[in-house]
């Protein structure tokens, strides 16, 4: 059992490694986060604002 956590750990570790390098390499990565930057951006227009009102 504890070689399971070891092993899920170990994987997701390796997924962040590759996120990171994903996103910060030099020749392409900036590109890549301006893309991302863009696709959040046009997913929050999408969606309805909420807002929280409070009481005085």
């Amino acid at each position: 059992m504890l070689m399971r956590f070891r092993l899920t750990r170990l994987m997701m570790w390796m997924a962040l490694a590759a996120t990171l390098m994903y996103f910060f390499d030099p020749e392409g990565g900036a590109k890549r986060r301006r893309e991302l930057r863009a696709k959040i951006d046009a997913y929050r227009g999408q969606a309805p604002e909420t807002r929280l009102e409070t009481s005085p």
